[in-house]
């Protein structure tokens, strides 16, 4: 994986370092995120990515490392990330 810099590749590492029990990497983001993420997800055509929505943050499910550090990327960029503070 190519190099995070700063606090906030921190955080990104954090996300893109772990999976669920499944496999999947989950990624928290905003509400406002959802258009943003299923473009993505029908881009890249993957068929285990899953979006579950909550009452404040939605979770992308996604089992291929590259796509969920595209997601993690172009979200962190945009602010459309769910830090724990804002969902909680």
């Amino acid at each position: 994986m190519r190099e995070l810099k700063g606090l906030s590749g921190r955080f990104l590492w954090d996300i893109l370092s772990r999976r669920d029990p499944h496999g999947y990497y989950v990624i928290p983001l905003k509400p406002e995120g959802r258009g943003f993420a299923e473009s993505i997800l029908k881009r890249n055509n993957d068929p285990y990515a899953k979006i579950v929505e909550g009452r404040d943050v939605i979770l992308v499910r996604v089992r291929s490392k590259s796509v969920a550090e595209r997601i993690v990327r172009m979200a962190w960029r945009r602010g459309l990330i769910a830090e724990f503070e804002e969902v909680y």
